[in-house]
């Protein structure tokens, strides 16, 4: 104790004691303030959870949509999806080749997220992408907490590029389309 009190150290345990009990103090008041919310908190976040879940489970339908609407467009198309948009743009692209389409372009995709964690229906982690999935222009801005980042994951294949909305989460999910920077990266990269 006299040797951290010469090199000008806190008493022992003094720092850690009231650290220790701030976190304990504000987590017990969070976790009443969610359990009390629960119900509220489940309902808001539900529709976009069902959507996914209910994509992952049967998604072919979806799928087999996409696919016909693409067959009646002449090339070159750029398939722009946002959300889960683009982890059905990709499930499609990895699943059937689709020679008409020369651009993928995803915006606040959970795609890298899904595949890195197993649970991209078309892909197990760590295959690569398959040769004949395009040029894939990867969206992302970082407050949007459901935005990830492909480069990483697929070396070459995927390019990140970061926009900002200005906008706080959840809000800068749905930012994307009414940001210009956007649109500029999109015209920068059309076939």
């Amino acid at each position: 104790c006299r040797l951290a009190a010469a090199l000008g150290a806190p008493a022992r345990g003094t720092e850690r004691g009231v650290r220790s009990l701030a976190l304990r103090v504000a987590s017990a008041a969070a976790s009443r303030a969610v359990v009390r919310r629960r119900r509220a908190l489940t309902e808001a976040a539900h529709p976009a959870a069902g959507d996914v879940l209910r994509y992952l489970s049967r998604g072919e339908a979806v799928r087999a949509g996409l696919r016909a609407l693409i067959a009646g467009l002449e090339p070159p198309v750029a398939l722009v999806a946002h959300s889960l948009g683009g982890i059905i743009a990709l499930d499609t692209l990895v699943l059937t080749p689709l020679p008409q389409v020369r651009l993928l372009v995803t915006a606040g995709s959970q795609a890298p997220f899904l595949y890195e964690s197993g649970s991209l229906p078309s892909l197990e982690h760590p295959t690569p992408l398959p040769a004949h999935v395009p040029d894939w222009l990867n969206l992302y801005d970082l407050r949007d907490l459901l935005s990830y980042l492909g480069a990483g994951l697929f070396p070459g294949r995927v390019t990140d590029i970061a926009v900002d909305s200005r906008q706080p989460f959840p809000a800068a999910h749905s930012a994307y389309w009414t940001n210009p920077e956007v649109y500029r990266h999109i015209v920068d990269w059309l076939p």
